[in-house]
């Protein structure tokens, strides 16, 4: 008696479905891929999660939902996504994945927008050899969830961070090339709710920098920082263009190391004055 003939495309799936079969029959649950992961929350009931959706072609999409809401929220590409194996980390909210040229970090916290809703924030690092970093602030609405604001680094040996200090959330940007042309540069943004236009706005930050040496040329303030830096090593030092603040004179390069606060700023001088003995405090915005 003959066997009955399928078409081919039949047997493919067929071997497909069985294939998946006894994953979970020898397993117990279907491969740990194809289900999603939440990799934090903010927020009551129905909270505000961000999910590595299943594995879809090799990557995970990454959203932002509220609750059973159609509409879900992203950081911009190619920050949206992360690859299959997405592992949790030591510190709470903190994910890794990928390997060499594909490997990323990813830091999922809640925060409180003053006078304003909770958010999620979410920080995307990828790279092998220049690793950058994508910030961005959801919030939920009655429609679903909202990318309300995101912060890039751009181009350049650049790093970023944000953090909560003294009741404010601060976004800072360094670009730190340490010798020739361009200058460094150094921007300190606050993030703020405007409960009347129901945003995130973002505004100058209070700054302050430790100054070490003042010079009339780009050349001249870059041979000031490495004489510094070779003397106070652990000393973290920029060489900016005093035009970039407005409170700092114009038209001059100064070295200089910038902090969010002036309590840190006080004790980033006390500790610098053994090897840099003429330096001084200065608000810069």
């Amino acid at each position: 008696m003959s066997m009955p003939q399928f078409p081919r495309f039949m047997r493919r799936r067929s071997g497909v479905i069985l294939a998946f079969a006894a994953s979970v029959l020898f397993t117990g649950a279907a491969p740990e891929h194809a289900h999603e992961k939440v990799l934090g929350a903010a927020g009551g009931d129905p909270s505000l999660e961000a999910v590595a959706m299943p594995c879809k072609d090799g990557r995970r999409a990454l959203r932002v939902r509220h609750g059973d809401a159609k509409r879900t929220a992203t950081l911009s590409a190619p920050y949206d996504t992360l690859t299959c194996d997405v592992a949790a980390s030591e510190s709470e909210g903190d994910w890794t994945g990928g390997e060499e040229s594909t490997s990323w970090s990813l830091h999922v916290r809640t925060v409180s927008l003053p006078g304003g809703p909770t958010a999620l924030l979410i920080t995307h690092a990828a790279g092998f050899e220049h690793v950058h970093r994508r910030h961005a602030l959801f919030i939920a609405d009655a429609k679903g969830a909202t990318r309300a604001w995101e912060g890039d680094e751009g181009q350049g040996p650049t790093s970023s961070r944000v953090e909560v200090q003294d009741g404010r959330l601060l976004f800072s940007r360094t670009l730190d090339l340490g010798e020739g042309a361009p200058a460094d540069t150094w921007a300190l943004s606050e993030l703020r709710w405007d409960a009347g236009r129901k945003k995130v706005v973002t505004r100058p930050a209070e700054a302050w920098a430790v100054i070490l040496r003042t010079e009339d040329s780009l050349s001249a303030v870059r041979e000031a920082e490495a004489r510094l830096e070779a003397g106070c090593p652990s000393a973290k030092l920029l060489a900016v263009d005093t035009n970039d603040f407005p409170r700092l004179t114009r038209d001059k390069w100064v070295v200089a190391s910038f902090l969010p606060s002036r309590q840190g700023a006080e004790a980033e001088l006390q500790r610098l004055r053994p090897c840099a003995p003429d330096a001084y405090l200065k608000r810069v915005q």
